[in-house]
């Protein structure tokens, strides 16, 4: 596997957050680019836990630029919900001056392919308030895991697995980030932190 995969993979993922005032950011979790029109995959848990009159104050920081020694520069841009599944704690968003970012949308894979001791990735900004009041700055941190088991409710046919347990600690601020394995060396996500 090659290294630069995860800092292309980087580019793909943006922290979820509101500002509950005109200088605070509190960082909600993860969320990953799924095209080129800005639309975003995450959980729908950090939109519900939010209060009414905060929704239309949620954003997400996207990387706008690496330079060429690898630093990486974010900005706030806003964040409107298009639709959600509380059942299955997904949620789409939309990223408002999408063309000012670099992301780049991941390649959404098929689940049924995993077994039980397949490794995976998820990458996303774990306690990313807290590192940055720390002076850590903007920390995105990938985990290498493996499937350690798959649970199935039985009540949906069409959908026989519904949740990957990981052996790895899934952090506050992971919640909505991509959980990734490699087909042939190309990254496909699998799953969504919950």
């Amino acid at each position: 596997m090659k290294k630069n995969n995860f800092k292309k993979i980087a580019e793909s993922i943006i922290a979820v957050g509101f500002k509950p005032a005109e200088n605070q950011i509190s960082i909600l979790g993860s969320g990953f680019s799924i095209d080129w029109k800005g639309k975003i995959l995450s959980a729908a848990h950090l939109y519900n836990q939010l209060a009414p009159e905060l929704r239309d104050k949620l954003v997400g920081m996207v990387m706008t630029k690496k330079d060429e020694t690898g630093l990486e520069y974010y900005t706030w841009l806003p964040l409107s919900l298009i639709n959600k599944d509380d059942k299955n704690d997904l949620a789409i968003f939309q990223l408002k001056n999408y063309d000012q970012t670099i992301l780049r949308p991941l390649v959404l894979g098929d689940s049924d392919k995993i077994d039980v001791g397949d490794e995976a990735y998820f990458i996303g900004f774990p306690y990313a308030a807290q590192l940055i009041n720390d002076g850590f700055g903007i920390t995105l941190v990938t985990n290498k895991t493996i499937i350690s088991n798959i649970k199935q409710d039985g009540i949906d046919p069409k959908h026989p697995r519904n949740w990957f347990i990981v052996d790895a600690i899934s952090n506050p601020g992971n919640s909505g980030c991509p959980l990734i394995s490699f087909e042939d060396g190309k990254a496909r996500v699998v799953a969504i932190m919950t």
